[in-house]
Order: structure tokens, then sequence, then C-alpha cells
């Protein structure tokens, strides 16, 4: 009996820490438990609140998302609107260049006419007032005052006819200086008289006269000049010449003229004729 007891003594202490190790183990396993329970809870915490944020930042970006799509709507409406405006300005002004093309057209056709029929009224013009002018005569040299106390016609018409040598004063319709001013200073050429004579062939006959005699000196000691009254525009063309008429001057034998309008007239040593109206072709037969 003793012997049993004390092996029963023998038994409760391993007894005792199994029963001890049985405990910590269901300690151990209740910690896990409350730990997962914790991090299950946790979790769920998260996932609630990401949930709740999630909601709140997508109702966010909805209302976001719906008002740039307004603002767009809104802006879109406004071009599209400005591009209706700006299609209709286009077509208008479309409309109004087809216009103005055909009326330029219509005006470039015009105005070639009218070119057309400027240069024929201008030569017409140039032509009449030439006409007007065939029984003119310039007269050259005479000083200033001469006149002065004379009528101008009867003035010319003495002049000439002892200047000439003619028999009676030739027929004048009218005479006067030339339209400018009065030279006031010394060394000034007097102003030309330009003079109208009554018929033509009396005109002719002075200067025919005139070249005859070659220098032409009046009662007052005046060395004159008699030359045709030409227009402006004739006068610019004839002057064109001056230099090629000075260097057929110095050529021996040759004889040279200026027929009207503008036209060089030259007649060589060996009987050769030419006519030439522009100076530059007349100065390289020259050279």
């Amino acid at each position: 009996m003793q012997e049993k007891h004390q092996g029963n003594n023998k038994l409760e202490p391993a007894a005792e820490a199994s029963a001890n190790a049985n405990l910590a183990d269901n300690a151990d396993i209740n910690d896990q438990h409350a730990v997962l329970n914790a991090i299950a809870s946790l979790k769920q915490d998260l996932v609630a609140k990401i949930e709740e944020k999630a909601i709140a930042q997508s109702a966010e970006l909805q209302i976001q998302t719906t008002q740039i799509r307004t603002e767009l709507r809104s802006v879109v409406e406004q071009v599209n609107k400005k591009i209706e405006v700006t299609e209709g300005r286009v077509s208008e002004l479309d409309a109004v260049v087809s216009s103005h093309s055909d009326s330029i057209t219509c005006m470039t056709s015009d105005v070639t006419a009218m070119k057309k029929e400027l240069a024929t009224l201008r030569d017409r013009c140039e032509d009449l007032e030439a006409r007007s002018r065939r029984c003119n005569i310039r007269i050259i040299g005479v000083k200033e005052g001469r006149e002065h106390g004379k009528h101008p016609s009867q003035f010319v018409a003495d002049m000439l006819k002892v200047s000439l040598g003619l028999d009676k004063p030739p027929t004048l319709d009218r005479a006067h200086r030339a339209l400018r001013s009065r030279p006031t200073q010394d060394g000034l050429p007097p102003r030309a008289f330009i003079v109208k004579c009554h018929y033509f062939s009396e005109k002719e006959s002075l200067l025919k006269k005139a070249i005859e005699m070659k220098s032409v000196t009046t009662p007052d000691s005046d060395q004159i000049r008699l030359l045709l009254d030409f227009t402006q525009a004739v006068s610019k063309q004839r002057a064109a010449f001056t230099e090629v008429r000075g260097l057929l001057w110095g050529c021996e034998g040759v004889r040279y003229g200026l027929k009207y309008p503008a036209i060089l007239m030259i007649t060589t040593s060996g009987g050769r004729k030419a006519s030439f109206s522009d100076p530059k072709t007349g100065n390289g037969v020259c050279s």
C-alpha cells in the first residue's frame, strides 16, 4: 500500500505538468484567436474606411467630371456658335470677293480700253496743238523792254521787215512774249517772242529768209534767231538728237536735218541716205 501510494505521488507532478502545459497551449491558442480576431476586425475596419473613402472620392470625382463636362459642353457650344458665325462671314466674304472679282475683271477691261482711248486722245490733242502752231514762229534774242510803248504785233512786224530786208511788214495775227516770269537778273536770256503769222506761206518765207541770211540783226542791234514753234513733247523728242547732230556737224561731206516731228535724215558724202527716229541708233551710225 505504501509503495502504491508512493507510485501515485510520483505520477501527480507529471500530470500537473501536463495539465499546466495544456493550459499554456490553450492560453496560446486563445491569444492567437484573439490576435486573429483583432486582425480580422482591423481588416474589416480598414476595408470599411477604404470603401467609404473610395465612395467619397468616387462621388467627388463624379461631381467634378460632371462639372467639367458641363463646362466643356458650354465651351463647345460657344465655339460652335462662333464657328457658325465665322462660316457665315466667310460665305459672305466669298460672295463679296466673287462679286469684286467680277467687278475688277470688268474694271480691268474698262481701264485697258480707257488707256487706249486716252492714248488716242493724247495723240489727237498733240496733233491739234501742233496744227495750231503751224503758223507760229519763235523769235529768240530780242531784249526785254524793246517793245515798250508799242503794240507787240506791230513792233515785231516792223522789226522783221527791217531785219530781213522785206518789201513790206508781214501780216501777223498776234505776237507776245513767252508765258513765263520776266527775268529780273542781268545775264539771264530774254523771253522769246511767240508770233502767229496770218499766212503759212509767209511764215515759211520768213524762216527761209532767216536761214539764207545766217545772221539776223534787229534795228536795235540784237542778234536774233527765227525758229519753228514746236509743242513741248516734240521739242523734247528733237532735243534728244542734239548730241548726234553735234557729231554729224564734224563729219565732212555729211548733210543732215530733222524732219517733223523728230526724224533724223542723213545723207552721206557718197549719196547714201538714212533716217532714224531713235537717237541711240543715230549715235551708233556716227561712231
